[in-house]
């Protein structure tokens, strides 16, 4: 019989699978005869004469099986035969001239006949098979013995075995029909076998081809032959393909067999080993309808990490690793239309699960060590394989597709933020910069400060700050380059400026307030602007800090370099004005190591200088002192003449501790304000810096010692307010009145603000809560406030009367004389002590004029409390008379304090002269005895007959004189012990007058002399000497006010005459 055409092949193959929607093919019962009809038509149809008695349903489906792969070899073959002869005679036309035309023709229908014989071929006797053959073959490590026991003799597993080796080798002729190492062969039967059946192909013949030899047998031999086709076979395959089609064989039932998993996973990691293999790897994960969507599964995503970390059995992790993270930082650096973006996310992310597996270290650390080299050379070093700008862009999708890790982070762009922040600012600065190349630096760096921990922040801004990282160009076409070497000026010299460039970068603005006139490295505008839109206060307000030690210490060296101190001013400079006033990044939100810092500065504030002068004074070397041509003599009035000329190192570093004094106590304020929460409770460095601002409160500085005034109030009315936090919250009253507890509050809040009339109007709002008040029936009562806030609101009186601002301790003196009247005797005995405190020991004589206002502040308040005591005056007297009594006593004490004192002692006459009875004797002795012996007599000057032009000389000779050398009074000489000034003894007859006109009161209110306030012994000796006062002493004042004195002791002496 002649060979079948093509033709009849394919209506064979109609034949044997049947039309599709026959009425008898739908229905599963008569499937048995169907298969028989069919084989009968289909060997009547090809002219064979089989006899077909099989009854079983199952040897029906096999031998239909058989049949079609049968029919698949003869197609295939046919179509060989007719593309080669339709080659030939391409061949002959295309030598004539003709068209040349190879390829047969094969229809759909044609192509899904071919499609369906493979399907048949796999469905009834591949996979029935395979079945049969893992469920004989154990799955677990058993003996030789039993294992062979156990498929020889208790199964058919030969004659299965047999049969699907056979297949196997059968469809691999197909494909490779001249073995391995030749070429495939292409057909529609090849072609539908390798895209659509490739896994059914493969895993009978991993099956056959890999048994191990512990399983085979003498009647069941490995297929040795497979195993060269196979490879051979998958080398030549795309590996997307081979991929899929292994991940599909694990899958199936044949993988529950050892051999059959470990050779498909041995394969698997050899196609990844391919330079197409990760792409492959990707393709045949997520296919090409995933690979353009943005939305990627993650289990997808974790599938494709766990193959590409797994290191291949037998290989060293290093080779594999060498291999493949080269090619997946090759593809992360391709452009977006290059590669899909499920595979670029996939591709980061498996690499990131490497860099951070915290499972294997020994994976971890070897990636680490051949991708950060990769990545970080060409950016550091201008080495490797990759540009600066691809390696930027392998970072940045390295980071935009994987999870945000601080570690990953750290590790990955720590060592290049230098590097990157000096090409931040070289972009930003020039004008052909790439826009977008300039947003993702700024973007890495920013995830990169945001991520990190603050110590890392800092150690990395400090190496910005000391100048570390590389130089970079911007040509005109946008590419950036590094600089080798020293790179050059940034800007002209202002010496080379000519008019027309002086102009041009005026109008471009390089001679603002905030430009980097002098090309300072890094540009302090620019890096404080970084670190505000990190948006870390605990970053800022360190590095704050540790500035400003850096700044001090450079101001204490030996030589110092100057463009670094002034980079370290102008960064603390900058960072005060920036990052100073919003909340979210400010530096004074984070106040332990500021206010550390500060204490450090208050404590020893001279002693740089010191140990500066020290280190000058033992340099043996040559100074630029030995280099001085003029001599110290003769530049000595220069310099006094010139004082911003001097050359007093030590002068000028006692300035410069001075400044920097001065800027912790700003800086202090500025926390304050800054933290209304702050105080002692809080912190308790706070006390210490309360201590060390007493003495900068007496400063002779007014800036410096207005500002530790300031603080010192600040810091007292912070820890009244705390002490009162305990309270229940305040609440109204029921006649709508606001609860003194809210006051006491509001007034603390006011007592801290920055502007003047507010905080007095805090210290009137405290008057009002200490004072006494008027209940509902008229009675007076105590003040409002709670008796455990009085000493805090005490101390914030005795601080305000320490203000220079008259308005501010004018309102302090009535607030404690308010006090007085509300708590009566134990602040009166506390304002006593301030005021006569320091009788007995040294520091009365050496008093400065702070503490002299401060103590005759307290006495006027002492003066209005006698004055409202009124009638109750006689029960302070214990309190009151005798430390003023010791004050005037005190010849150490200054005399506008024992002035006050006499002066208080008759405002205490004035007031009720009863409170002086018990002490009247005493003190009017003692102003008898201070009269006597602090007098000044006048110099006594006879005229003589001149002429009147020798006259208006001499007059002039003494003005002249006198206006040269002015006399000192007690107001100019404010500290002095002086006791010759005329207001002591005008403040003595002021209050012997007094005492006089209240004895004669007294007499005549009585109609008696008992109990007489002046003793009749004392009043002889009172009249001898206030009139020889009257007639002798210098002072005009004086002798008047004898004179009124004498004439009340007269009136005294008539009343008593006259009774």
């Amino acid at each position: 019989m002649a060979a079948p055409s093509l033709n009849d092949l394919f209506r064979a193959a109609a034949t044997l699978t049947g039309p599709s929607g026959s009425p008898s093919e739908a229905r599963p019962s008569d499937l048995k005869g169907v298969l028989r009809r069919r084989l009968a038509e289909y060997d009547a149809l090809l002219g064979k004469d089989v006899a077909r008695d099989d009854t079983d349903l199952e040897m029906l489906q096999h031998r239909t099986a058989l049949e079609a792969l049968s029919l698949l070899e003869l197609l295939h073959d046919r179509l060989k035969a007719q593309e080669r002869q339709e080659s030939a005679t391409a061949t002959a036309e295309s030598t004539e001239g003709g068209p040349a035309s190879v390829q047969p023709l094969v229809g759909t229908r044609d192509m899904g006949l071919i499609r369906t014989l493979l399907s048949i071929l796999f469905k009834w006797a591949v996979e029935p098979l395979l079945q049969r053959i893992v469920a004989a073959i154990p799955s677990t490590s058993t003996s030789k013995a039993i294992a062979r026991a156990s498929i020889i003799d208790l199964t058919g597993l030969p004659h299965d075995f047999s049969t699907i080796s056979s297949i196997a080798s059968r469809l691999l002729a197909l494909v490779l029909p001249r073995g391995a190492g030749a070429p495939i062969s292409h057909s529609a039967v090849t072609a539908a076998l390798l895209n659509r059946q490739l896994p059914d192909l493969v895993v009978p013949c991993i099956v056959v081809g890999w048994l191990p030899k512990s399983l085979a047998s003498d009647s069941i031999r490995t297929a040795d032959e497979v195993r060269p086709l196979v490879m051979h076979l998958i080398s030549r395959l795309p590996a997307a393909h081979v991929i899929s089609a292994i991940g599909l064989g694990l899958s199936s039932t044949a993988s529950s067999l050892p051999y059959v998993r470990k050779t498909c996973t041995f394969i698997l990691s050899r196609q990844l080993l391919r330079p197409e293999g990760i792409r492959g790897l990707c393709e045949s994960v997520f296919g090409e309808e995933e690979a353009s969507g943005e939305d990627v599964a993650l289990d997808k995503l974790e599938h494709v990490s766990r193959l590409l970390g797994t290191i291949p059995a037998g290989m060293a992790p290093q080779e594999y690793l060498g291999i493949v993270l080269p090619r997946m930082l090759m593809l992360l650096s391709l452009e977006d239309r290059a590669l899909p973006h499920a595979y670029r996310r996939a591709i980061a992310f498996s690499l990131s699960r490497m860099l951070t597996n915290e499972e294997n270290a020994q994976l971890k650390e070897n990636t680490m060590n051949l991708v950060f080299p990769m990545l970080h050379d060409p950016i550091v070093n201008g080495a490797g394989n990759m540009s600066p700008k691809a390696s930027l862009n392998t970072i940045q999708v390295l980071l935009t597709n994987t999870d945000p890790s601080p570690h990953l982070i750290t590790a990955l762009l720590t060592p290049i933020v230098p590097s990157l922040y000096s090409l931040y600012a070289c972009l930003e600065g020039a004008k052909a910069a790439d826009p977008i190349l300039r947003e993702g630096i700024k973007g890495l760096l920013s995830t990169w400060g945001r991520l990190v921990s603050s110590e890392d922040v800092i150690g990395t801004i400090w190496q910005i700050i000391n100048g570390e990282g590389s130089d970079w160009r911007v040509d005109v076409a946008g590419e950036i380059s590094r600089v080798e070497g020293e790179s050059g000026s940034d800007g002209q010299p202002l010496s080379l400026f000519t008019p027309e460039s002086l102009k041009e970068a005026e109008a471009a603005g390089e001679f603002d307030v905030d430009s980097n006139l002098l090309g300072l490295k890094p540009d302090p505008v620019r890096l404080v602007r970084f670190l505000k839109t990190l948006d870390r206060s605990d970053v800022s307000s360190d590095l704050f800090v540790q500035l400003l030690e850096a700044y001090r210490d450079s101001r204490t060296q030996k030589d110092p370099d100057p463009v670094k101190t002034l980079l370290y001013l102008q960064l603390v400079l900058q960072i005060q004005k920036q990052l100073s006033t919003d909340d979210a990044s400010s530096v004074l939100k984070k106040p332990e190591h500021i206010l550390t810092f500060v204490k450090h500065a208050l404590e020893n504030p001279r002693q740089s200088a010191r140990n500066f002068a020290k280190q000058s004074s033992s340099n043996p070397g040559l100074r630029m002192e030995d280099l001085r041509i003029v001599s110290d003599d003769e530049s000595e009035d220069e310099s006094e003449d010139e004082e911003g000329d001097s050359d007093d190192e030590d002068g000028d570093q006692e300035h410069g501790s001075d400044d920097m004094t001065t800027t912790a106590v700003k800086l202090l304020l500025s926390v304050l304000e800054a933290n209304p929460d702050l105080s002692a409770r809080t912190a308790p460095v706070l006390n210490d810096i309360f201590s060390l601002l007493e003495p900068l409160s007496k400063a002779p500085q007014e800036d410096l010692r207005g500002l530790a005034r300031e603080a010192r109030m600040v810091m007292t009315a912070r820890l009244a307010s705390t002490s009162g936090s305990n309270t229940q919250r305040p609440s109204k009253s029921a006649s709508g009145e606001e609860d003194p507890r809210e006051t006491y509050q509001k007034a603390l809040k006011l007592l801290q603000d920055q502007l003047l009339p507010v905080r007095a109007h805090g210290l009137m709002l405290l008057r009002q809560l200490v004072s006494a008040r008027r209940d509902a029936s008229g009675q007076l009562v105590g003040p409002a406030i709670e008796p455990a806030l009085v000493p805090g609101v005490l101390s914030i009186f005795m601080q305000s009367v320490q203000d220079d601002d008259s308005y501010m301790f004018l309102n302090a003196v009535q607030g404690l004389a308010a006090m007085v009247d509300g708590f009566g005797k134990d602040v009166l005995r506390n304002l006593v002590n301030v005021y006569s405190e320091g009788l007995d020991g040294l520091s009365a004589s050496a008093m400065s004029q702070h503490d002299v206002d401060m103590r005759t502040r307290v006495g006027e308040a002492l003066g209005q409390v006698i004055r409202r005591c009124g009638e109750a005056l006689p029960s302070y007297a214990a309190i009151l008379i005798p430390p003023l009594f010791r004050v005037i006593r005190a010849s150490h004490f200054p005399t506008v304090l024992r002035t006050s004192a006499v002066s208080l002692l008759a405002q205490c006459v004035k007031t009720n002269a009863l409170a002086v009875l018990p002490y009247a004797i005493e003190l009017s002795d003692a102003m008898i005895d201070l009269l006597q012996v602090e007098s000044v007599a006048a110099t006594q000057r006879k005229p003589s007959p001149r002429s009147d032009v020798e006259a208006e000389a001499d007059a002039k000779d003494g003005a002249e004189e006198t206006a040269a050398q002015p006399p000192g009074t007690m107001d100019s000489q404010p500290t002095s012990t002086n006791s010759k000034f005329p207001p002591l003894r005008r403040a003595a007859l002021h209050f012997l007058t007094l005492l006089t006109n209240a004895c004669t009161a007294r007499v005549y209110e009585t109609g008696h002399a008992d109990g007489l306030l002046f003793p009749p012994g004392i009043l002889k000796r009172a009249k001898t000497t206030l009139g020889y006062i009257a007639a002798m002493d210098a002072d005009d004042v004086v002798r008047v006010m004898a004179r009124e004195a004498v004439e009340g002791l007269d009136q005294l002496a008539e009343a008593i005459v006259g009774l």
